[in-house]
């Protein structure tokens, strides 16, 4: 371990297991007792590189999260050539929330129960395994709505297990100084993906068919899953005499009970339902209102990763400032205001450049939530609460991606959008004095 002449942020000592124990100064009791491998490094500055198996699950991240953002372009598109409706596109949405709203919090409990990386390893093949097969029917020509329909079903519920276990592995991994690196560079990870991704799957939507998407996605599942083999697995957790009900009522009863906690989930779930699925209706916007086909689709959603990107590259700076909180709400007002400067454009031009700060803006405002709770959660409570975190984007945006759908068919896509990012905007004014803990958190 490399040893630093620096006053030691973390009090360090060694369990009879012969792993490390690391204590953050300054945390309450509640914060526990966080287990690391031997060999990591807990360095404010180095940040959460410096932690060799972060580095793999991180780097394997990077590939896995290309081949997502593939599909996700790609069967969008595919939803569209079979059916030409916005409905079609919102469906999809509802038919992923459906697992996401019942099955997520009963997999915050698992993953507060089980050893994290073995039920990631489960998952990310689950994974890689459905998209393989949704290549194979969409190459074969037999591919219907009802089957990318049910596609999306199963591969919800096996997302709903997945996420709360991945966002509640971080600490797990880097330790509490440097959790907001590490969610910093997750979501570089994902929104670098988002550039390469789209892009490449606009190309080969364009020249080839959207089956080579579907293959290449559950290819680079793989890579999480050598990662993921290189992890070593932690102590188990004492699980205690509660059974999954209670311990399920107990984390629902912290969330509601601490004004923080429920102030920023509610926050997260306001602009998550009425704007975010604007990403779910790009194709309406490339084909039909800005006219510029599929390559123009891929080149949408490659410039909200940009922006997305820079956004990540920001979370670490501001996770170490005092106003994390007052941050969160301006940032959710800017994500308003340049959504409904997109709704508007009719232009490729202008409508890239909105699409940037709209990103940026998102990713920014979801990074701090993710910060903010995993600071202020107890170990035995993260999964989750990390599960209530991820249910929001897993339910309430299909849900929304829905009802924004729904009424685009008769309203048209545009103007729903628009009205949805004024909600926003109305909210955020209702949010700074409506939570006042949440601003003040630093």
């Amino acid at each position: 371990m490399e040893t630093k002449t620096e006053q030691p942020a973390v009090d360090v000592s060694t369990a009879p297991n012969g792993q490390i124990a690391a204590r953050p100064r300054g945390l309450n009791r509640l914060t526990g007792r966080i287990w690391l491998p031997p060999g990591a490094i807990l360095r404010p500055k180095g940040g959460a590189l410096s932690v060799p198996e972060f580095r793999w699950f991180w780097y394997g991240s990077i590939v896995s999260n290309v081949g997502s953002w593939m599909q996700m372009v790609a069967m969008g598109w595919l939803i569209l050539e079979l059916t030409n409706s916005p409905f079609y596109l919102g469906l999809i949405g509802l038919v992923r929330a459906v697992p996401a709203l019942s099955i997520t919090l009963i997999g915050g409990v698992v993953a507060d129960r089980v050893d994290r990386r073995g039920l990631l390893i489960v998952t990310q093949s689950a994974a890689g395994v459905l998209a393989v097969i949704l290549g194979v029917l969409d190459f074969s020509g037999v591919i219907t709505i009802g089957q990318l329909l049910a596609i999306a079903f199963v591969s919800s519920v096996v997302m709903a297990f997945d996420n709360p276990a991945r966002q509640a592995l971080v600490p797990d991994l880097v330790g509490t100084e440097n959790v907001a690196s590490a969610i910093g560079l997750n979501s570089a990870a994902w929104n670098s993906a988002a550039i390469i991704g789209p892009s490449i799957a606009g190309v080969l939507v364009a020249a080839i068919s959207t089956a080579g998407a579907f293959f290449l996605n559950g290819v680079s599942y793989f890579a999480v899953v050598y990662a993921l083999w290189k992890i070593r697995p932690r102590p188990p957790r004492p699980r205690g005499p509660q059974s999954m009900f209670q311990n399920l009522r107990a984390g629902l009863s912290f969330i509601r009970q601490d004004r923080r906690i429920w102030g920023l989930i509610v926050i997260l779930t306001v602009p998550t339902f009425f704007g975010r699925p604007y990403t779910q209706m790009m194709p309406i916007f490339a084909q039909n209102v800005l006219h510029v086909g599929a390559g123009g689709y891929g080149v949408l959603m490659a410039a909200t990763g940009v922006g997305a990107l820079a956004g990540a590259l920001m979370v670490g700076k501001l996770g170490a400032s005092s106003k994390k909180g007052y941050y969160l709400l301006i940032l959710t007002a800017i994500f308003g205001v340049s959504l409904f400067g997109f709704a508007l454009s009719r232009w490729f031009i202008p409508s890239l450049l909105v699409l940037v700060v709209t990103g940026g803006a998102a990713t920014l405002f979801m990074s701090l939530t993710n910060t903010l709770l995993q600071l202020n959660v107890p170990e035995e409570m993260r999964g989750r609460v990390m599960s209530v975190y991820t249910l929001v984007p897993m339910g309430m945006m299909p849900l929304g991606s829905m009802a924004i759908g729904t009424v685009g068919d008769v309203a048209g896509v545009p103007l729903t959008v628009a009205v949805g990012a004024v909600l926003i905007l109305c909210f955020t004014l209702v949010a700074f004095r409506l939570f006042p803990a949440v601003r003040r958190m630093p």
